[in-house]
This record gives structure tokens, C-alpha cells and sequence, in this order.
């Protein structure tokens, strides 16, 4: 075990801290969903034949789609964890707000970037080489600034908020999802947790959803997991593995 004699724990210790707590995690699934997202557009930014119309199409519309969902998160964050966390200690977030700002910025480098591949043409393959670092930066810095957010920023809630405060956070924000963005973060959480994560995450669900959308869901599971992944998840949730026979 960790152990520090210093009032401020080290980066490392704060990281083990946040690992081994019972307490509520609130950035966890969504930023397993985000990262899940951005590996799969940047190996699709890496792999691109600039001079293909169509590849050029389907990674324009895959860069955008990592973009809106990455400017929808910071709004997200903003709005139900920084603004409540400020309110009782302004310092916490100052460092994150300034990273969302930068965050903002590098959104728009990217789409004008994107833009100038979109196009094609002479220099396709020099605006393709130059989107993809830069898109290799961009993720480079979500990937650290997650990190912090589910540990030093997640610990600075925890000093100023119970558990069912944060949930409520959480809860408000999942309130603002329509069925079609509630089933677009459901599937990249899919692919983005582990076994237990998969089965706690499926028990709130079951929870809170009526037994026909829950089904539905189940039904959407089958076919995003590998089959043993499936199953073994089925089984875990009490329910058959056999296409059609989930029931309440």
C-alpha cells in the first residue's frame, strides 16, 4: 500500500487512491466510451487513402462525430460537475476549465483541418498526414486531462460532496439525453468496458428502465459484444443468451 507523509499526495498516490475506493466514480464509463471512440477514429485517420473519395467521406464523418461528442461532453461537464464544484470550491476546477477552453480551441483547428481533406485534391495526402498528428495531439491531451479528471478532479468532489450528490449530478445530466444519445454513449460504453463494468452498469439499467426498453437494450448488447462476451454477461445478469428469450 501507498503511503505518504506529505499533506499533498503525490500524482501517483492520488491515482491509487482513486482506484481502490468504494467511492462513486463519475467520470469512469463515460471516459472508457470517449477514449473507445477516439482509438477507433484515429487508427481510421492513420489507415486513410486520401486519394479515395469514399475513405476521405467516411473518416470526414468519423472526425466529426468524435468532435460533437467531445464539445457535447465538455458542455456536459461543465454544466453539472464544474458549476456545482465551483460553487464550493472555486480552485478545484480552475485548472479543467482551462483545459475545456483549449479543449474548444483544438475542436476548431480540427474541423477547419477536416475541412482541407474533405476537399481532396493535389495536397489530399499532406492535409490527411497533418490532420492525423494533429488529431494525435488532440487525443493525446483528452487522454492525460481524463486521467486527471478521474483522480484529482474525481477526489475534489469527494471532498466536497456525498455520494448521493454526485449521483444526483450524474442523474441530472443523464435526464437531458434524448433515446437516440442515451443509446450512442450506451454503445461506445459497450465497447469500451470491462466484465464487471459491463454487468453493474446493465444492473442500474434494469433498474431504472422500464422491462420493454431494457429488452431492447439487451437485444442491442447481443449484437455489439462478442458472443462469449455476451453470454458470459446473460448469465451474470440472470438472463438466456438465446436471441428472443430476454424477458423481464
Amino acid at each position: 500500500m501507498l503511503m505518504t507523509t506529505d499533506a499533498h499526495p503525490t500524482q501517483t498516490e492520488t491515482t491509487y487512491r482513486a482506484c481502490h475506493t468504494d467511492r462513486l466514480q463519475p467520470y469512469r464509463f463515460i471516459h472508457k466510451a470517449l477514449r473507445a471512440l477516439m482509438f477507433r477514429t484515429l487508427q481510421q485517420a492513420a489507415s486513410l487513402d486520401a486519394c479515395d473519395t469514399q475513405e476521405r467521406q467516411a473518416l470526414t464523418a468519423a472526425v466529426e462525430e468524435l468532435l460533437q461528442t467531445c464539445s457535447d461532453h465538455l458542455s456536459h461537464e461543465n454544466t453539472f460537475f464544474h458549476v456545482p464544484l465551483r460553487e464550493r470550491a472555486p480552485r478545484a476546477v480552475m485548472a479543467f476549465d482551462d483545459d475545456h477552453e483549449e479543449h474548444v480551441r483544438g475542436i476548431e483547428r480540427l474541423r477547419r483541418q477536416l475541412g482541407l481533406v474533405a476537399q481532396g485534391g493535389p495536397a489530399a495526402r499532406q492535409h490527411a498526414y497533418l490532420l492525423y498528428l494533429e488529431l494525435t495531439r488532440f487525443v493525446s491531451e483528452n487522454l492525460a486531462h481524463m486521467a486527471d479528471e478521474e483522480t484529482l478532479l474525481t477526489t475534489a468532489l469527494w471532498q466536497h460532496f456525498s455520494d448521493e450528490e454526485i449521483d444526483g449530478m450524474g442523474r441530472r445530466l443523464k435526464a437531458t439525453f434524448t433515446p437516440q444519445e442515451g443509446a450512442y454513449y450506451l454503445r461506445w460504453m459497450v465497447r469500451g468496458l470491462n466484465h464487471a463494468e459491463l454487468v453493474e452498469l446493465m444492473g442500474e439499467a434494469r433498474a431504472a428502465m422500464p422491462p420493454a426498453v431494457f429488452a431492447g437494450t439487451c437485444d442491442m448488447l447481443r449484437y455489439e459484444l462478442p458472443a462469449a462476451r455476451w453470454t458470459r454477461l446473460a448469465r451474470a445478469l440472470g438472463l438466456p443468451p438465446v436471441q428472443g428469450l430476454v424477458t423481464a
